[in-house]
């Protein structure tokens, strides 16, 4: 099969309590869960089974889109936000990129969930329910963040969700866990570099930006720190080798033909964001991000693997992967 090419005013309630220097967003969430919650209370009753509800909300209160993430193995699941019709919650904005980000639930001890928010790399990145900038969240339960006119909020499902909803909207807001922000977050990648648009174009061809042909693979630097691995990626007859650290995965890790990948081949029949290398859990992840073409392993099609040994992932247009764990010699 030929492969497909792509296209070109309330306070916070009690629930929130702040270690960080405060910004005031233009909408609180308790304003717009509660505006939308007459709409949102069937449709999370409707998933009992244990999993993430994703909800995006516009300030408004107006419930934009939402997806039901549901756990079926210890694995846990993830789902890709964004503008392309293949993420599990789509959004029809302009201002929101074709994969925008990565998120994550899974299991951890009994009834309660793991959340993992990761922003892939885009220009819009997150903003906390503080107000801080951040690419990457860790919540232990429900997690709410802004993201350009929307709010996103994440709601464990089933024996996870950490309370029930009441039929009042304001007793359920006070139900929520207390969301406390530590300092531990993720910064910008350092040294972004800034960019304009060309004239007379439109500055999402800014982020547009391929290889010529001689050049089919680049990469980028690592972030140094503790290396874990080495990602070998070849196309005809071009290889290169790119040592991983924990540190790189800890961000999130791109590979794709987007100039914002730090592994990058210049092939349209690779989605611009297609895979997300991720430290989560003590567990390296590859994780297909909704590409058109897939991600080949073993014959197989795969929407994530732990890469807990030596793997050969084929990518389209006859690109390959190889995942080379760091042996550490017996002390």
């Amino acid at each position: 099969m030929a492969e497909a090419h792509e296209e070109d005013d309330d306070k916070p309630s009690r629930a929130t309590r702040i270690l960080a220097a405060p910004v005031e967003p233009k909408a609180s969430f308790a304003a717009t869960f509660k505006a939308m919650f007459r709409e949102l209370y069937p449709i999370y009753s409707a998933f009992d089974k244990d999993g993430l509800l994703c909800v995006a909300a516009r300030e408004n209160g107006k419930l934009a889109a939402y997806v039901h993430l549901p756990i079926l193995s210890e694995q846990g699941a993830f789902g890709v936000i964004g503008r392309h019709e293949c993420c599990a919650l789509t959004l029809h904005d302009e201002d929101i990129s074709l994969r925008h980000a990565l998120v994550r639930v899974s299991q951890q001890g009994i009834g309660e969930a793991r959340v993992r928010l990761i922003d892939l790399d885009s220009s819009n990145t997150f903003r906390t329910e503080d107000g801080q900038v951040c690419k990457s969240v860790l919540a232990e339960g429900p997690l709410f963040v802004h993201v350009l006119g929307y709010q996103l909020f994440l709601f464990p499902t089933g024996s996870l969700a950490p309370s029930r909803w009441d039929a009042s909207a304001d007793v359920t807001w006070q139900s929520f866990p207390e969301r406390v922000y530590l300092d531990h977050r993720i910064p910008e990648r350092a040294n972004r570099e800034q960019r304009r648009p060309p004239a007379g174009r439109g500055r999402r061809h800014t982020y547009m930006t391929l290889l010529p042909a001689a050049q089919h693979l680049r990469a980028k630097p690592g972030a140094g720190g503790h290396v874990v691995g080495t990602i070998l990626l070849s196309a005809e007859n071009t290889q290169i080798a790119h040592r991983v650290s924990s540190e790189d995965l800890e961000r999130g890790m791109l590979i794709g033909r987007y100039e914002r990948c730090q592994l990058a081949g210049a092939s349209h029949s690779l989605s611009r964001v297609h895979l997300v290398l991720l430290l989560d859990g003590g567990d390296i992840w590859a994780v297909d991000t909704a590409s058109l073409n897939g991600t080949i392993v073993d014959g197989q099609k795969i929407s994530a693997i732990v890469l807990d040994r030596e793997v050969e992932l084929k990518l389209p247009a006859g690109m390959g992967m190889r995942w080379v764990p760091e042996h550490i010699p017996p002390s």
